[in-house]
This record gives structure tokens, sequence and C-alpha cells, in this order.
């Protein structure tokens, strides 16, 4: 109820606090772990970067796509893992009706695939439209693993410069790597993850020649297999003695942008780091929810066509100048979070109002901008993008912690996401998503050569979600690009969701997790495209004329073509509540309000509106004062934050010196959390 006055009941520790807020059981060490104060717990960590960039053609690398008969064919090619072809215009590529040699692909397992019927050769994925034939190679794509092992439990993570990739694809990898090492040498699980990158070899098929034909070869697939198998079995022969260190940071140089409503952002950076015992750093990771898209989308006709691991190229080399070991970057909630722009001194991330943001791609952004910024361009914003991510994870870990916990574990479980897409089941059906399963009642339906499915569509793809605990750190996998409102929730009422009549979404992920630290890997072993609750789901096409992508706010919703299901966002938070269990920690969750000076309670710490794209709703109303004091339960008890006894709360549970866009609740000094839910009404 916005706006409504309230009389605000001041208290500190009173014995109705203590009544409102002890809902929950108190806090206990971790069963597995070790107890605060003792001297540093240990756990054995291995890591390893394998190089998955595909071969330049003059490298002399073995192509295993030039089959018998490749002689006869004079195309030219930048890149191995290329079908010979015949360059009949000049041009230097290959384009449709151009002679080619159509060959068998020689898989990973040893197994030999038949030809498919078409041209395969590397084409970018994502960007600005499809047909991207790379035309240089600016940095290495990499396939990057930590291995923690706890003694008990053993799990791999891994992250690939890629847009996405296929739960089947990691499914081969898998079973290479227990194939190698007779069992995978303990290893429990294994965790992959795409850090969304944009100008990387096409994997999923949506970005070949035109709309009807594949953009993924099979040629690099299948070294993608390989190499990746060969990190994690690198990374499980390295393990050795280490401990583990946590933190996290929220940069204000950059400003966030979206492409789809609602406007709410995981701006939060996460570092997990893990030192051996003279202090040296084996791996530092690190989580931070954006795009990489900064070449793909670029003006520029040459740029878009640079493979290149964009940003993630200049933190992970930064990273390791500063620490030595591996590096490795992880996707977050990227759903809708563009690529911020970059300024060159601290920005005020208060709210003003909702507008475009100028820029390569075209995004909207509720935070102002000015002509300071870094211009866009690979030696420019991509460069200091990168730079700043690594010069925010050294800051985190400067004041983070030591992880107190040597518990590692690992939960999965596989589930149907049905097809509400039409285009999405076409592209299945006739091969343009050839490397995704497709299913009809749960069965699963065979493919041709050409990677059509046979008999007809499929109504459902079969993903996986998973949770991870690594010392004090919790993870949560999200199989696609996750908005992040759906895991850490926003200041929306019934009023404020796209949908009229919509609902809350029905768990909340990051309220659910018990560690101290907690982290979201998106596009985590699957790539189902944006997941989203039904509430947000306006233009999920479900023929194959897509329908119009306005909602009642007047804000687009251009990524939800792109959306396997409307409901994937209630479905894949679902099956993670069930994963991680009840919350373990000092916590509990409240209907509320934010109280603000003036006594008014509100959905919102900082102001009103600021999100809707047209209308009264557009512009920003800030909170007199400075924003919020207190918060007010649905038990009629207010919590005043003073600094002391209780402090605000970010949406990863942190604490929070004032009240931003990232709060979610208020936490006192012994580590109690009191999560705010404002969606409800206030009764």
């Amino acid at each position: 109820m916005r706006g409504r006055s309230a009389r605000v009941l001041v208290v500190a520790l009173t014995a109705a606090l203590v009544v409102a807020v002890s809902t929950l059981p108190a806090s206990a060490d971790d069963a597995h772990g070790r107890q605060r104060g003792e001297s540093a717990p240990l756990v054995r960590v291995g890591a390893a970067a394998v190089d998955v960039t595909p071969p330049l053609a003059s490298s002399g690398f073995a192509n295993p796509a030039a089959c018998t008969g490749a002689s006869s064919f004079h195309g030219p090619h930048l890149l191995s893992l290329e079908e010979p072809y015949t360059d009949t215009n000049g041009n230097g590529r290959h384009d449709a009706g151009e002679p080619f040699l159509d060959c068998p692909t020689p898989r990973a397992d040893g197994t030999l695939a038949p030809p498919d019927g078409r041209w395969d050769g590397i084409y970018l994925g994502g960007g600005d439209g499809g047909d991207r034939q790379p035309t240089a190679v600016l940095d290495p794509l990499w396939a990057r693993t930590v291995v923690v092992s706890s003694g008990h439990r053993t799990v791999a993570l891994t992250s690939v410069d890629n847009e996405g990739v296929f739960k089947e694809i990691w499914d081969r990898v898998r079973a290479k790597v227990r194939t190698d090492l007779h069992g995978a040498r303990g290893l429990d699980d294994m965790v992959f993850t795409s850090t969304h990158d944009e100008s990387a070899p096409d994997t999923i098929g949506i970005s070949g020649p035109d709309e009807l034909t594949s953009g993924s070869d099979p040629f690099y697939v299948e070294f993608l297999i390989a190499r990746t198998a060969r990190s994690i079995e690198l990374a499980s022969s390295r393990l050795r003695p280490a401990t583990l260190w946590f933190g996290q940071a929220r940069p204000d140089d950059m400003t966030t942008c979206w492409s789809s409503y609602p406007f709410a952002a995981d701006e939060e950076l996460g570092v997990m780091q893990a030192r051996d015992l003279r202090g040296r750093a084996i791996v530092t990771l690190v989580n931070y929810g954006i795009h990489a898209e900064e070449l793909g989308f670029s003006s520029d006709a040459q740029d878009r066509l640079h493979l290149s691991s964009d940003w993630h190229n200049f933190a992970r080399r930064a990273l390791e100048a500063r620490y030595g070991g591996v590096a490795i970057t992880v996707a977050g909630s990227v759903g809708s979070v563009e690529m911020p722009q970059v300024y060159p001194t601290t920005r005020d991330l208060t709210p003003v109002s909702e507008y475009s943001s100028q820029g390569n791609g075209g995004c909207r952004t509720i935070y102002a901008t000015d002509a300071t910024r870094v211009s866009y361009g690979y030696t420019a914003s991509t460069e200091a993008r990168g730079e700043r991510i690594a010069t925010w994870a050294e800051r985190a870990l400067a004041h983070g912690s030591r992880s107190h916990s040597t518990v590692v574990d690992v939960r999965r479980r596989s589930f149907f996401v049905h097809l509400d897409n039409a285009l999405f089941a076409l592209g299945s059906s006739i091969g343009v998503i050839n490397g995704k399963d497709a299913y009809r009642n749960g069965v699963k339906l065979s493919r041709d050569a050409s990677g059509a499915v046979i008999g007809g569509p499929g109504d459902s793809f079969l993903t996986d979600a998973a949770w991870l605990r690594i010392g004090d750190g919790e993870f949560v996998s999200a199989p696609g690009e996750v908005f992040p409102f759906t895991f850490a929730r926003d200041f929306s009422g019934p009023d404020d969701v796209a949908v009229a009549g919509g609902a809350p979404v029905k768990d909340w992920i990051m309220a659910r997790m018990s560690a101290p630290w907690r982290f979201v890997v998106g596009l985590g072993d699957d790539m189902i495209g944006y997941i989203f609750p039904q509430s947000n789901a306006v233009a999920v096409p479900t023929s194959l004329t897509p329908p119009d992508d306005t909602d009642r706010f007047g804000c687009a919703h251009s990524d939800d073509g792109e959306a396997a299901s409307a409901s994937a966002g209630d479905l894949v938070t679902s099956q993670l509540a069930s994963l991680i269990g009840p919350s373990t920690d000092r916590s509990s969750v409240h209907t509320g309000r934010y109280v603000w000076r003036d006594g008014t309670l509100h959905r919102s710490p900082l102001g009103d509106g600021g999100q809707a794209c047209a209308g009264p709703g557009n512009v920003f109303r800030p909170a007199p004062g400075g924003g919020a004091v207190a918060v007010r339960l649905d038990t009629g008890v207010t919590i005043r934050v003073d600094g002391r006894h209780w402090r605000w709360m970010d949406l990863r549970g942190r604490p929070e010196v004032a009240v931003s866009t990232q709060t979610r609740g208020v936490v006192d000094r012994q580590g109690r959390r009191v999560w705010i839910d404002v969606f409800p009404a206030l009764t």
C-alpha cells in the first residue's frame, strides 16, 4: 500500500521485536564445517584453463572437416573446423549456393556422425543478427575449471566462453571425463556455465546464414567437448590443500542497462578465491550478472565479425596479473541485463526515470547517464569494463572473509519445460536448434542426419537445475538467462507486474539460501532461453505470428520471444527451492513495508515510480530525506535501522551501508536476517 501513513513505532531490541523475528531456529555451526575461530579449514582445490578457440586454418591443425576430396575445393578459411567449399563470387567466405564438400563428423566418443546436408562452418552466436562469419580473432576463448574437494564430496565448476550451451553437450562432456578418468576420480558432479559471450561460435543454431539454417558447426561442438573435458581432467589432477576466501562488492562506476521490463538487477559482484598453503591464489572466480555483447552489437560492420571473449578476456587477464593462478568469470542473473556503461568516476545509483540509453545495441536504464562515459569499442569500454570488474573483485576480497566451512555438496534435478514458444518448437523440428533433444509426452524423439525431428515437433525440452555448496559459498544454477527479479525479487506489487492480476514469484530463492555468500550461476548446465515468471510473460510467441511485445506500462518485452516457456521462471524456482530445502540460517521472511522519514509506508525504500516507460509512472519521486529509516512488519512491529543493532541488507543477504535498489530487508549484528516481502497487501 504505497503512501499510506503509519505511526512509526521505534524499537531496538524489545521483547515484541524478539518475538517477531525469532520464527526461525537459532543459527548452528555447519554440521560439515568447522566452529568459527579455529585455524583455517582446508579443502583441496585444482584449476585449469584450456583454449577452446577454433584453430586458425594456417596453424597446421589437422582439420576433421576436411575429408576425402577436400583438395578439390579452394575457398579461403580463417579458421579450421570448417568444411571445404568453392568461393565462386570471390568474397572470401562461403555463401548459400556455393559448392561445398559435405563431410561426416568424427565425434569425441569415437563414433562418426553422417553428413548433415549443409555447409558446416563457424558462425558467431548472439549479437545483432545472424550470418556472422568471423573475420578476425581478437583474443582466445577458454574452458576454465575449478575442482573443489572436501574429502567426502568433490565437484567441478566449469565456465566456457560461449553464448549458451545445451545440457546435451555438457552431458557428453561428463561422459567423456568419466571414460577418460575411469570413473572421474571421485568427481561427484560436474557443473557447467557459459559466459554468455556473443562473439563466440554458435552452438545453439539460431545465428546461422538464415533463419531456416542452423549455425551450429558439429566439428566445433566436438572440439569444444574434447577441450572442455580436458580442462576438468587437468584441474582434477592438480588438487592441493587450500583455504577459501569470499567477498562481494557493488561497482559504482558502471550503470546498469536493460532490454526488457522490469528494471531490476543483481548489481553485486561476488568472488571466491582459493589460496594454497603459502597464500598464493590457485583460482579466483568472479560472478557478475551482465551480458558480454559489445562486439556482437557493434555498429561497426567489422567489429561485429570479430571473435572474442569480450570483457571476460580483460577481466581474467587483469586478475591473473594481480594474483596469479587461474581466473574464472561466471555469468550471473544476466536476463535482460545488458552491458553496463562505464564511467571514469563514481556514479549516483539513485533512479531518476526510465529512458533509452545511448550505445551499441540500445537498451533502457533508470540511472543518470552523460557524455563522460567511456566510448564503446574493444580497446575502449570493453577493455575498461573488464579491468574495472577485476578491480572490484580485488576490493571485494580485501573486504571479504575466509571461509569457516569445508563443506562441499551438490544436488541436481532434471525436469521438463513445456515449449510454449512456437518458434523454438519449429526451429527444433526442422533442425535449426539441432543440438537440443526434443520430447513429446516425455519420450525423446529421433532426428535424421540433417537434425530435423522425425515425426513432427516435440512439446518440451529436458533441462537441469543444480545447487552447490562450497565452503561458506552457496550457488544456484539456472538453465538459461534468468531475469534477476525471478530469484531476488524487486519492489513490485500486484499493480506493477506486466501481466494484470499476475502473482508474485512463488519461491524467493535468495531468501531460501543459508550460506554467508550467495551466487547465481547463469546459463548453468543448459540454455533454454530467458527465464522469468508468468506474471512477466507478455509476448512469448505461442504461434508463428509473434504478439505485440508492449505491456500495459508502455515497456517492451523483446526478450519474451527467446523464452521457451511463459512459466519457466516459476518452474525453475520451484525446482531449486526443493533442492535447497528450508533455510537453516537465522532468517525470516515477513510481509512488510519500508518506512520513510515522514512516517509513510512504501514498497520501495528509495522512492516511488521511475519504472513505467510511459505516463506518470515514468517519473521517479524520491523519498524525502534520503530514503527509508525503518521497516514495518506484518506483525505490527517496526525495526528502526540505526547502523549498530540493525543494518540494511541487500538482495544476497549481506549488510548495506544505506538503502539502494539492492535493498531487500534488514540484518542485525548477530547475523539475523529479516527479508521484507513487499508484494502482498499489508494487513
